[in-house]
């Protein structure tokens, strides 16, 4: 009973427990189904007088947020609109200035929600490793369109097509080799002087490291660091965390792109913003 108390105590007041025991909880598959399906029953009310027509459930919105507060999953996807539309400003461009726009790593829609009053018919598309994300994306959010895709290229799109493709917190999860191959694959989809925005871990991490992993990143640049038990049933083995430095970035995403700004932070305050152009 301790541990469905806690996992429910998690449930109505997420920022009460700490950080070291949520991955205990949600770890453990029937915990997480008790708190899953609590959330979405208090969620009920307060997703019918919401702004939106929908909010996802529980689980769609953990995989995406690592938190179970709505609140929170709606207002940092607000934030990751803001900070898009001001790190293209940087480059002297909007959002309403692209014809195709992809979110790279979509999840249940967080950031995309808040695109749809700046979208044109066909313009805006969502793709994810995520199906169960996808399929409630395609039930729900009729502004956009969506695909899923596999761990490594190639997505289902033609060459060429996208001016603009943003990946929030995407190669903050890759291994080297994937994110070289899905460097490759975003320069295939993007059109001639098309934009690609991603984010990564910078150093603002930092000070979460230990001097030997201080010593490494500064050596290297990137490191990759596997959790030691990755979270049973939501994240897939291949998807741990990824750090960069951005001498790093511009020695090598250059190869793929020119790379026209870095911003340390740029993204909800904590994530490091690439924006990319193809030659």
């Amino acid at each position: 009973m301790g541990k469905i108390k806690t996992a429910l105590r998690l449930a109505r007041h997420p920022k009460s427990i700490p950080g070291v025991i949520v991955p205990r909880i949600m770890s453990h598959r029937k915990l997480r189904g008790i708190l899953y399906r609590y959330v979405d029953w208090r969620d009920r009310r307060y997703i019918k007088g919401n702004e939106f027509a929908h909010v996802p459930p529980a689980p769609l919105r953990f995989r995406v947020h690592g938190d179970l507060d709505r609140n929170s999953f709606l207002e940092t996807g607000r934030q990751c609109k803001q900070d898009i539309t001001n790190a293209l400003a940087r480059v002297g461009k909007n959002l309403d200035s692209f014809q195709h726009i992809l979110d790279f790593g979509c999840g249940c829609g967080r950031t995309l929600i808040w695109l749809s009053s700046n979208a044109k018919p066909d313009n805006l598309y969502g793709t994810d490793i995520d199906a169960e994300a996808i399929a409630w994306c395609r039930c729900n959010l009729s502004f956009a369109n969506f695909d899923t895709n596999g761990p490594l290229p190639p997505l289902d799109f033609p060459e060429k097509i996208f001016d603009l493709t943003y990946a929030i917190s995407v190669f903050t999860h890759l291994n080297e080799d994937f994110q070289f191959r899905w460097l490759s694959e975003l320069q295939r989809i993007t059109k001639p002087n098309g934009y690609v925005l991603l984010t990564v871990h910078g150093f603002y991490y930092w000070s979460n490291f230990s001097p030997q992993q201080i010593e490494e990143i500064k050596r290297t640049g990137f490191m990759f660091i596997e959790s030691s038990k990755p979270m049973r049933g939501i994240f897939p083995e291949w998807y741990q965390t990824a750090y960069h430095t951005q001498e790093y970035v511009l020695s090598n995403y250059s190869k793929y792109f020119n790379v026209l700004d870095y911003i340390p932070t740029g993204l909800d305050y904590c994530q490091d913003v690439v924006i990319l152009q193809k030659p």
